[in-house]
């Protein structure tokens, strides 16, 4: 069974009526009891005196034979309150009992009898009947002084302890509950003056503390979430809107433009190269240049428009009523033309940068945000595959040259995992005496349906997707392979040269994983070569030259490929001290006939003669150019003219015998 819930008021008036009622009901119960235990003996004492006066008075009557004196005596007893009836018995000879009686008959009675003498001579005896309901009677007003006496003070008792309740406990309790269900609905409170003594004095004191500290909790957390909602709607370098709050404000701005028929136009903004300045000059400027792109950004555009940063180096903008796509055309040129003004960095660092940006419509390029940011993405690759630093609007066909992307991307993770890759061969030729004395591994796609792919063909997808670590982490595993089957079938090409792109060089488990091949595939120093490009030899010089010491500690030789194509430091090349410099083909392909490639190459041979460097001529394909080489003293030639890159078993015949 339940016990009832009672609030404090109804406990403590229950509590009032059984500690103050119980035992007024108890005293009235026992006092019946002991009122007749104290009355019947004053009422048997008073009966007795009445009853020896009354014999005392019938003595000198029945002495002298008086009758009448006799009959005045007996009225005289029963006219007492307390008699209800009188028997006299006389003692001489033929005298009759006189009885008389005022009670009714029935009544309750207490009959008691006394002898009459005088002078030790028995008169007669006198039988007097007492009314037994006087006892209850005095009894009955005993209780009614008592019960007067005990309501008395019950009420009062009663008054009293309620109005010490009220206000020592129920009032204080009430302003504590007031105080608290204001400090828990946050709501204006004052805090109360407790400045009695006693425990709910205490504990007013202790909730004024208590109500400060949710106070301040309350504030702190107000603080924070303050901080949480900026962190998790802005983007915490430029302070731009991110992803999230882009997407809220969307919604509105489309569902108003679907209301008006008004035009918007989404422009997605990606920075061309971000990562080489952010490598080569630090993320301190990187993040610099971000802060000044993102002020270019909103200052070219209206104050009602939206910018917003989604990741590293790409931004989303929203032109709210864009009225038409010239007005749109203008804006993303006024664009690009502020973003690739030169800036300043910390320590008087010049940068410079450009922005690819696609453009998509709404409602026409797409009715919500997912479609349309999409679209708007496939623009700005277009725009970054017409030559970067330009802009382009979504067309549909865009769709379908994505998904083949995509699906390229797809395959080309499976050709990885699933030995779809192969590796061909060019050998590197002694042009005087036609003996090899190093191949280069290039990589082909064995495609399941379109055949045998060249590098050309998925390379760039491979550096875009982010596959070319593992792409190129392969190369290097199967090119070790190979070298030790050769060695095993009696063969060796002096050295296998494997390319690498500069994301993986940059890869700092690099060595740790070359060193992991060289012990497992036992290859001796010399046998392994790197080609990198001088834009990835020349980018963070500082753990590029880390990197170099790391490979020559274990052996491994470097090569810098398509020597005089990119940003060439003399400084820096006779600090990096490679193995050999490979002239690319573009030099070769004119000599002799070109005086300038002529002059060149010549400058070439002579810078690495002096160095020390050997040196290797790229693109070799006649043999006229095979004589102007060798009369410039450059002996080590690869191209055409001696081999196209071959399947490792056809160029085995042509290796070295070994050991």
């Amino acid at each position: 069974m339940r016990r009832p819930n009672l609030s404090l008021r109804q406990l403590i008036l229950l509590a009032v009526l059984v500690g103050i009622a119980a035992p007024a009901l108890v005293v009235l119960t026992l006092s019946d009891r002991l009122t007749r235990s104290s009355v019947e003996p004053i009422l048997a004492s008073q009966r007795a005196a009445v009853l020896s006066l009354a014999s005392t008075s019938l003595v000198d009557p029945l002495w002298v034979l008086d009758e009448s004196a006799t009959k005045r005596a007996i009225e005289q007893l029963l006219a007492d309150a307390s008699v209800c009836s009188v028997s006299l018995l006389e003692e001489r000879p033929g005298a009759q009992e006189l009885k008389t009686a005022k009670c009714s008959q029935g009544w309750p009675t207490v009959d008691m009898a006394a002898g009459i003498k005088r002078d030790g001579v028995v008169l007669g005896t006198l039988t007097v009947g007492f009314d037994d309901g006087a006892t209850d009677k005095l009894v009955r007003e005993r209780q009614q002084q008592i019960v007067a006496i005990v309501a008395f003070q019950v009420v009062l008792g009663g008054v009293v302890i309620l109005m010490v309740l009220y206000t020592r406990l129920i009032r204080p309790i009430d302003r504590l509950k007031r105080q608290a269900s204001a400090i828990a609905a946050r709501e204006p409170h004052e805090q109360g003056d407790w400045q009695r003594g006693d425990e709910l004095g205490e504990l007013g004191k202790h909730l004024n503390h208590a109500g400060e500290q949710i106070d301040s909790l309350l504030a702190d957390m107000e603080a924070k979430n303050t901080q949480l909602r900026q962190m998790a709607m802005y983007d915490h370098l430029t302070q731009l809107p991110n992803r999230t709050l882009f997407r809220e404000v969307f919604t509105h701005e489309a569902a108003f433009a679907r209301r008006h028929r008004h035009l918007m136009a989404l422009l997605f903004v990606d920075l061309d190269r971000f990562k080489a300045i952010n490598d080569t000059m630090g993320h301190a400027a990187g993040d610099r240049l971000l802060l000044v792109v993102s002020e270019r950004l909103r200052a070219a555009v209206r104050g009602s428009d939206l910018v917003c940063r989604i990741s590293g180096d790409e931004f989303l903008l929203l032109l709210r009523d864009a009225q038409s796509a010239d007005m749109v055309q203008a804006t993303v040129q006024r664009m690009l033309d502020s973003v690739s003004e030169a800036l300043e960095l910390q320590g008087g660092q010049q940068a410079q940068v450009t922005a690819s940006v696609g453009v998509a419509l709404f409602p026409q390029d797409g009715e919500d945000f997912d479609e349309l940011v999409r679209h708007a993405d496939m623009a700005m690759y277009q725009a970054k595959q017409d030559g970067r630093a330009r802009y382009a609007f979504y067309e549909a066909h865009l769709d379908a040259a994505l998904a083949e992307r995509m699906e390229l991307e797809r395959e080309l993770a499976e050709a990885i995992r699933g030995n779809q890759l192969v590796l061909h061969y060019q050998p590197i030729v002694d042009a005087a005496t036609g003996v090899v004395r190093a191949v280069e591994a290039l990589v082909r796609w064995q495609h399941p349906t379109r055949g045998l792919l060249y590098p050309g063909a998925f390379i760039q997808v491979a550096e875009e997707s982010g596959q070319i670590r593992e792409l190129g982490a392969w190369t290097l595993e199967a090119a070790c392979q190979q070298l030790s089957r050769w060695k095993s079938q009696g063969r060796h090409p002096g050295s296998v040269a494997v390319n690498l792109s500069a994301s993986h060089f940059r890869d700092q488990r690099l060595p740790e994983q070359l060193h992991e091949l060289i012990q497992v595939h036992a290859l001796a120093p010399g046998e392994l070569t790197i080609e990198l490009t001088e834009s990835t030899v020349m980018s963070d010089s500082e753990a590029s030259m880390k990197t170099i010491h790391a490979l020559r500690d274990l052996g491994i030789e470097l090569a810098v490929d398509d020597f005089g194509t990119g940003y060439s430091s003399l400084a820096y090349l006779k600090l990096l001290r490679p193995k050999k410099l490979k002239i690319d083909r573009s030099f070769v392909r004119d000599v002799p006939g070109d005086h300038d490639d002529c002059v060149l190459v010549r400058a070439v041979l002579g810078l690495a003669h002096a160095l020390d460097i050997e040196v290797v001529a790229e693109g070799v394909e006649t043999e006229v150019q095979r004589q102007f080489l060798l009369g410039e003293a450059c002996t080590l030639q690869q191209g055409y003219l001696y081999s196209k890159p071959i399947p490792a078993h056809d160029l085995a015949l042509r290796l070295n015998a070994w050991p």
